[in-house]
Protein backbone atom coordinates (compact mmCIF):
# COMPACT_ATOMS: atom_id res chain seq x y z
CA UNK A 1 0.00 0.00 0.00
CA UNK A 2 1.63 3.28 -1.28
CA UNK A 3 1.30 5.99 1.79
CA UNK A 4 -0.27 9.34 0.29
CA UNK A 5 1.70 12.43 0.36
CA UNK A 6 -0.26 13.84 3.05
CA UNK A 7 -0.15 10.55 5.17
CA UNK A 8 3.96 10.70 4.66
CA UNK A 9 3.93 14.61 5.76
CA UNK A 10 1.69 13.52 8.96
CA UNK A 11 4.76 10.52 9.55
CA UNK A 12 6.92 12.58 9.30
CA UNK A 13 5.87 15.19 11.46
CA UNK A 14 5.07 12.76 13.84
CA UNK A 15 8.50 11.41 13.89
CA UNK A 16 9.96 14.94 14.18
CA UNK A 17 7.57 15.83 17.28
CA UNK A 18 8.29 12.19 18.98
CA UNK A 19 12.56 12.86 18.31
CA UNK A 20 11.87 16.21 19.78
CA UNK A 21 10.68 15.16 22.97
CA UNK A 22 13.24 12.46 23.48
CA UNK A 23 16.46 14.68 22.18
CA UNK A 24 15.34 17.13 24.83
CA UNK A 25 15.52 14.86 27.42
CA UNK A 26 17.75 13.07 26.51
CA UNK A 27 20.33 14.50 24.11
CA UNK A 28 20.64 13.39 20.29
CA UNK A 29 23.73 10.84 20.89
CA UNK A 30 21.50 8.99 23.70
CA UNK A 31 18.85 8.46 21.60
CA UNK A 32 18.59 5.47 18.14
CA UNK A 33 16.46 5.41 15.14
CA UNK A 34 14.79 2.32 16.47
CA UNK A 35 13.61 4.13 19.83
CA UNK A 36 12.38 7.23 17.98
CA UNK A 37 10.37 5.73 15.26
CA UNK A 38 8.39 3.39 17.67
CA UNK A 39 7.75 6.83 19.91
CA UNK A 40 6.42 7.93 16.73
CA UNK A 41 4.27 4.56 16.57
CA UNK A 42 6.11 4.12 13.29
CA UNK A 43 8.30 0.95 12.03
CA UNK A 44 11.92 1.32 12.21
CA UNK A 45 12.26 0.51 8.33
CA UNK A 46 10.63 3.51 7.26
CA UNK A 47 12.71 6.07 8.37
CA UNK A 48 14.98 6.40 5.59
CA UNK A 49 11.53 6.94 3.85
CA UNK A 50 11.40 10.30 5.56
CA UNK A 51 15.27 11.56 6.32
CA UNK A 52 18.37 10.64 4.41
CA UNK A 53 20.10 10.39 8.19
CA UNK A 54 19.93 10.59 11.66
CA UNK A 55 21.77 14.54 11.57
CA UNK A 56 19.00 15.39 9.11
CA UNK A 57 16.45 14.35 11.63
CA UNK A 58 18.51 16.07 14.41
CA UNK A 59 18.71 19.24 12.35
CA UNK A 60 14.73 18.93 11.76
CA UNK A 61 13.75 18.50 15.70
CA UNK A 62 16.68 21.27 16.55
CA UNK A 63 15.16 23.58 13.92
CA UNK A 64 11.32 22.80 15.49
CA UNK A 65 12.66 23.28 18.70
CA UNK A 66 13.71 26.95 18.21
CA UNK A 67 10.20 27.51 15.75
CA UNK A 68 8.18 27.34 19.51
CA UNK A 69 11.06 28.83 21.39
CA UNK A 70 10.77 31.89 18.77
CA UNK A 71 6.68 32.26 18.97
CA UNK A 72 6.96 32.91 22.74
CA UNK A 73 9.62 35.45 22.81
CA UNK A 74 8.13 36.80 19.58
CA UNK A 75 4.60 37.58 21.46
CA UNK A 76 6.82 39.19 24.04
CA UNK A 77 8.35 41.79 21.22
CA UNK A 78 5.14 42.42 19.05
CA UNK A 79 3.55 43.55 22.07
CA UNK A 80 3.68 47.72 21.94
CA UNK A 81 6.73 49.29 23.19
CA UNK A 82 6.87 50.82 27.19
CA UNK A 83 5.01 49.54 30.11
CA UNK A 84 3.02 46.80 28.19
CA UNK A 85 6.24 45.20 26.62
CA UNK A 86 7.71 45.05 30.15
CA UNK A 87 5.28 43.42 31.64
CA UNK A 88 5.46 40.74 28.99
CA UNK A 89 8.68 40.38 29.52
CA UNK A 90 8.83 40.29 32.92
CA UNK A 91 5.90 36.87 32.97
CA UNK A 92 8.38 35.36 30.40
CA UNK A 93 11.18 35.36 32.71
CA UNK A 94 9.09 34.19 35.31
CA UNK A 95 7.85 31.46 33.59
CA UNK A 96 11.34 30.33 31.85
CA UNK A 97 12.98 30.53 35.22
CA UNK A 98 9.78 28.47 37.14
CA UNK A 99 10.68 25.68 39.02
CA UNK A 100 7.81 24.19 36.47
CA UNK A 101 10.40 24.83 33.49
CA UNK A 102 13.16 23.52 34.76
CA UNK A 103 11.60 20.38 35.51
CA UNK A 104 10.09 20.06 31.96
CA UNK A 105 13.28 18.54 30.41
CA UNK A 106 10.75 17.13 27.75
CA UNK A 107 9.25 20.64 26.58
CA UNK A 108 12.37 23.11 27.21
CA UNK A 109 14.10 25.56 25.19
CA UNK A 110 16.60 24.30 23.03
CA UNK A 111 19.36 26.68 24.09
CA UNK A 112 19.16 24.47 27.83
CA UNK A 113 18.39 21.49 26.35
CA UNK A 114 21.07 21.54 23.08
CA UNK A 115 23.28 23.44 24.51
CA UNK A 116 26.45 21.48 25.57
CA UNK A 117 25.43 18.94 23.09
CA UNK A 118 25.31 20.74 19.76
CA UNK A 119 29.00 21.45 19.80
CA UNK A 120 29.27 17.60 18.85
CA UNK A 121 26.70 17.38 16.45
CA UNK A 122 26.74 17.36 13.02
CA UNK A 123 27.26 20.57 10.84
CA UNK A 124 23.87 20.96 9.70
CA UNK A 125 22.64 20.76 13.51
CA UNK A 126 25.24 23.62 14.28
CA UNK A 127 23.95 25.71 11.59
CA UNK A 128 20.30 25.29 12.54
CA UNK A 129 21.21 25.93 16.09
CA UNK A 130 22.91 29.14 15.39
CA UNK A 131 20.51 30.29 13.06
CA UNK A 132 17.53 30.11 15.80
CA UNK A 133 20.10 31.50 17.86
CA UNK A 134 20.50 34.49 15.73
CA UNK A 135 16.94 35.03 15.51
CA UNK A 136 16.09 34.53 19.07
CA UNK A 137 18.76 37.38 20.12
CA UNK A 138 17.17 39.33 17.71
CA UNK A 139 13.67 39.01 19.51
CA UNK A 140 15.03 39.22 22.38
CA UNK A 141 16.45 42.94 21.73
CA UNK A 142 13.35 43.74 20.62
CA UNK A 143 11.17 42.32 23.53
CA UNK A 144 14.06 44.34 26.09
CA UNK A 145 13.89 47.48 23.96
CA UNK A 146 17.43 47.13 23.93
CA UNK A 147 20.59 46.38 22.01
CA UNK A 148 21.70 43.10 21.01
CA UNK A 149 25.01 42.91 23.39
CA UNK A 150 22.44 43.01 25.95
CA UNK A 151 20.05 40.51 24.64
CA UNK A 152 23.09 37.83 24.19
CA UNK A 153 23.77 38.73 28.37
CA UNK A 154 20.35 38.41 29.26
CA UNK A 155 19.81 35.19 27.19
CA UNK A 156 23.13 34.02 28.59
CA UNK A 157 22.13 34.36 32.19
CA UNK A 158 18.36 32.86 31.37
CA UNK A 159 19.92 29.59 29.46
CA UNK A 160 22.91 29.56 31.98
CA UNK A 161 20.44 29.86 35.53
CA UNK A 162 18.01 27.04 34.03
CA UNK A 163 21.09 24.76 32.55
CA UNK A 164 22.86 25.18 36.26
CA UNK A 165 19.21 24.40 38.60
CA UNK A 166 18.76 21.36 36.30
CA UNK A 167 22.07 20.50 36.98
CA UNK A 168 21.37 20.45 41.12
CA UNK A 169 17.81 19.85 41.07
CA UNK A 170 18.08 15.70 42.07
CA UNK A 171 20.56 16.35 44.72
CA UNK A 172 20.10 20.01 46.18
CA UNK A 173 16.97 20.84 45.30
CA UNK A 174 17.17 24.31 47.52
CA UNK A 175 20.10 25.39 45.89
CA UNK A 176 18.57 24.69 42.44
CA UNK A 177 15.59 27.47 43.81
CA UNK A 178 17.90 29.56 44.90
CA UNK A 179 19.57 29.53 41.22
CA UNK A 180 16.14 30.04 39.59
CA UNK A 181 15.69 32.55 42.28
CA UNK A 182 18.68 35.11 42.10
CA UNK A 183 18.92 34.55 38.07
CA UNK A 184 15.11 35.76 37.87
CA UNK A 185 15.21 38.80 40.41
CA UNK A 186 18.31 40.38 38.71
CA UNK A 187 16.86 40.24 35.12
CA UNK A 188 13.66 41.34 36.78
CA UNK A 189 15.21 44.91 38.27
CA UNK A 190 16.74 45.86 35.25
CA UNK A 191 12.94 45.89 33.73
Amino acid sequence: MRLTREKAAENRAKVVNAALGLFQRRGFANVGVAELMGAAGLTHGGFYNHFDSKADLEAEACGLAFERALGAIGKVAAKPAGAERRAAMRLYVERYLSTRARDAAGASCPMVSFGTDVSRESREVQAKYAEGLRAYIELMARALEADAATARATIAELVGALSLARSVAREDRALSDRILESAKERILARL
